[in-house]
């Protein structure tokens, strides 16, 4: 016996208009549990077939109404529904707030995004700055990076309009762990990756430049991590300001997921203080002051490796002994005294000092041997050595006359800098290496090391540096201020370089 059962429907019809009886064109009907779709013609009218259930649920919308549902119980005859949809509600209120016209090759970087991304190296102002066209890096736990090519010293470093340096002793990169710009008290970020002005000197690759921040009421922060932490207290008032940063980080963590392993155990302390007072509308006084220790201790661990093929594996043991002991600590200091002699015109006069003491030491010792796993055969054995004693101090003072003066359409800026700066290194490193009965480089009677270097550098040099700029405005009918700036500098140095150095080298 066949039965045929046959589904009950229905037609919906009707109009879908506005809230004033306007008809609204193409407004869209649909049953979404069925699968039934439709539009509404020009006259805002509908038709839509439809299977009869306990309820029917239908919508109705239309770009820039509300849209509305009804839902019909058990519909057995066709129905028929006007609905009337409501607009959207109006947008909200809209701020437009104003951005500064970049009128010169410095490009200003919102200073928010440092402060709301995460941050595993801890230096959040070069993370930004990495992030730019033409820059690059090619190591994520470090501050340093590369711009257009050039290598990571080219690229000068501004902090409240004098230039700050970092550890000059450079071997792998890794030693700089925290850079001197703390996030927490940064109000401006300029970077120029090319045509710089001239008060930026002749470092050919960027230019970083970074403006303080001046509280403006009792403010803290507090942060930490696996990886380290940091607390950041501000302080001020109309007349006088103060900021305190405090830094430490580790990466050891981190570290210790490398492919050669070992008792990795870096850490970086960090603080740094700006104050500001201004008596009087004529005079400002400002002062930064930065401390850093940056520890390096590396301890080698045994490793083993085995490659070949399935038929024919080896193995390769390496023992180590001795470890790495790394020591950077810097001091920095400015202190600048302003007078404004009116609203539109400045003189600055800027004092500041740079010392860091560097040490590099290791004594690295590996032992090796290469065995086929099958027969159990020894195919060598050998070891080398790796020894460094090496020492870097650095001082650089420097003093600064600026002046500031604006009109209805110059502003003029000129500048005279004299640095003195002393650097001494004595450096001391040598490698041993040798082999299954013979050494490299081989000799019959001695035992030669393959590299050998002893040198002792001092430099001493005094430079004075000047500069001037004028960025000038000019309007033309019913267009937007243009921007032209004329920059003109120049350099006189009265330097000595005194070098004795020993290198024997294979």
């Amino acid at each position: 016996m066949a039965i045929a059962v046959r589904a009950q429907s229905f037609t919906l019809s009707g109009k879908v208009t506005d809230s004033d009886g306007n008809a609204i064109e193409l407004a869209t009907v649909s049953c979404l549990e069925q699968g039934a779709v439709t539009m509404a013609n020009l006259k805002g009218e509908y038709s839509l077939k439809l299977h009869t259930a306990d309820s029917v649920v239908v919508r109705f919308s239309m770009v820039g109404y509300q849209t509305k549902t009804r839902v019909l119980r058990r519909p057995r005859s066709n129905q028929r529904l006007v609905i009337q949809l409501a607009p959207m509600e109006a947008l909200k209120e809209v701020v437009v707030t104003e951005k500064r016209r970049q009128t010169t090759a410095t490009e200003q970087l919102d200073v928010n995004n440092i402060r709301q991304t995460p941050s595993t190296s801890g230096n959040a102002v070069e993370e930004l700055v990495q992030q730019q066209a033409g820059v690059s890096t090619h190591n994520e736990l470090s501050s340093q990076y590369n711009v257009r090519g050039g290598s990571f010293d080219e690229n000068s470093v501004y902090i409240n309009n004098v230039e700050v340096y970092r550890p000059l002793l450079i071997r792998s990169g890794q030693q700089e762990g925290l850079s001197v710009i703390n996030a927490d008290m940064v109000e401006k970020i300029g970077f120029s990756s090319g045509g710089f002005e001239a008060k930026y000197g002749d470092k050919m690759s960027s230019v970083l430049d970074i403006q303080s921040r001046k509280p403006t009421r009792l403010e803290a922060n507090v942060q930490g991590s696996l990886l380290g932490g940091g607390i950041f207290l501000g302080y001020g008032t109309p007349k006088f300001t103060m900021s305190h940063g405090l830094r430490y980080k580790t990466n050891r963590y981190l570290l210790g997921s490398l492919e050669t392993k070992g008792e990795y155990d870096p850490n970086f302390l960090d603080y740094q203080t700006y104050i500001t007072y201004q008596p009087n509308e004529r005079w400002t006084l400002d002062a930064i002051g930065n401390i850093s220790e940056n520890h390096y201790n590396f301890q080698p661990k045994d490793r083993e490796t085995s490659f070949g093929t399935m038929e024919n594996v080896k193995t390769f043991k390496v023992y180590f002994d001795g470890q790495e002991k790394d020591i950077f600590r810097t001091l920095f200091g400015m202190a600048r005294v302003t007078r404004h002699f009116s609203p539109q015109t400045k003189a600055s006069l800027l004092f500041s000092a740079f010392h860091t003491k560097e040490q590099e030491t290791y004594d690295i010792q590996g032992q090796y041997w290469l065995d086929d796993t099958q027969t159990q055969e020894q195919l060598g054995v050998g070891t080398y050595m790796e020894h460094a004693r090496n020492y870097l101090t650095a001082n650089v003072q420097s003093l600064k006359l600026m002046l500031n003066h604006k009109t209805n359409r110059h502003d003029w800026e000129a500048g005279v800098t004299m640095k003195w700066e002393k650097i001494e290194e004595q450096a001391r490193e040598y490698e041993m290496r040798d082999s299954s009965g013979y050494s490299i480089p081989h000799s019959a009677d001695r035992l030669d090391l393959i590299y050998s270097l002893a040198s002792k550098n001092t430099l001493k040099s005094t430079r004075i540096e000047g500069y001037l700029q004028d960025t000038y405005r000019f309007t033309t009918e019913g267009e937007r201020p243009w921007y032209f700036t004329l920059n003109y500098g120049l350099r006189i140095s009265n330097w000595s370089y005194n070098r004795e150095t020993i290198v024997v080298k294979r």
